[in-house]
């Protein structure tokens, strides 16, 4: 169903001619858009004769028009191409056959709904017991207006708590004391960011391998308390060398030796070698 706005009450004369014509026109309004960038304006049709046609005028002041447009004698026309936010003014005359045109109506005012889609960047993020600060991004058009909802005594917005267009939400993760791991979220324009965070251990494990051709030590898993540390040594057979050292998937280079420090997770640690290259002298005999 389109929205369609009527002009009321108002008695428009042919000055020319002195004769008063009955276009009405009222401030009606659904609340259904037929297309979000336009409107459909109606009005009754005037029942004198000297009544040839009617013209709709538009402006973005208030009897300041800038367009209009003759309908001839149509009762209503479709206004498209309305830019989302904006304000517009609507007035419409009559006119007769010999040219002569009444007064304004009375004026229609309308301001085109702005259709609001959001996302979030990232959608979610993961935290240690220890917790903390992060920021996500709100993505979203130039006139939409937003505000961050939920969270909780853990999880909590530090800065950009609402604002208009794009933006950004700063927020803190407090530590957590307790075994279990636990969730919360924001909530902004609808689409929720998640933030989970593991429970407090009092220690960790971490995983040493080596592939061919040298050795970690310690291998195997350690037990490490938290905040503890932990050094591991990388030494390459005789012929290889360093290729690199992983630790959680995440290559540190060709290092010797590796050492993790206030240890809050469990952690993997895994070396790669590789075989150096053969130099052979040529001696010639004489």
């Amino acid at each position: 169903m389109p929205l369609i706005m009527t002009f009321k009450n108002s008695f428009i004369s042919l000055i020319s001619s002195r004769l008063l014509m009955g276009l009405l026109v009222a401030f009606l309004m659904s609340a259904e858009l037929a297309m979000a960038d336009g409107i459909t304006l109606a009005w009754d049709p005037n029942p004198e004769p000297e009544v040839a046609g009617y013209k709709v005028y538009s402006g973005s002041a208030s009897r300041t028009y800038t367009g209009g447009a003759d309908v001839g004698n149509w009762t209503n026309c479709f206004m498209s191409g309305l830019e989302p936010g904006k304000t517009y003014y609507f007035s419409a005359t009559a006119y007769s056959s010999t040219g002569e045109e009444s007064d304004y109506s009375a004026e229609v005012v309308y301001t085109v709904p702005v259709s609001c889609i959001f996302s979030l960047s990232p959608a979610s993020q993961v935290y240690s017991s220890c917790g903390g600060s992060g920021a996500l991004n709100v993505v979203t058009g130039s006139a939409c207006s937003w505000t961050v909802a939920g969270g909780s005594n853990w999880l909590y917005v530090t800065a950009g708590s609402s604002g208009i267009g794009p933006g950004s939400v700063s927020f803190h993760v407090a530590a957590n004391t307790g075994n279990a791991s636990r969730t919360a979220s924001l909530t902004i324009g609808g689409q929720v960011f998640t933030v989970t965070q593991s429970g407090y251990s009092s220690s960790f494990t971490i995983s040493a391998s080596s592939g061919q051709g040298g050795s970690i030590t310690p291998a195997g898993t350690s037990a490490i308390s938290a905040g503890g540390s932990k050094t591991f040594i990388i030494t390459p057979n005789s012929g290889y060398a360093v290729s690199s050292v992983r630790v959680d998937g995440a290559n540190c280079g060709a290092a010797s030796t590796y050492q993790f420090t206030n240890v809050s997770a469990n952690h993997t640690i895994r070396a790669s070698f590789k075989k150096q290259s053969s130099r052979w002298s040529l001696f010639s005999s004489r």
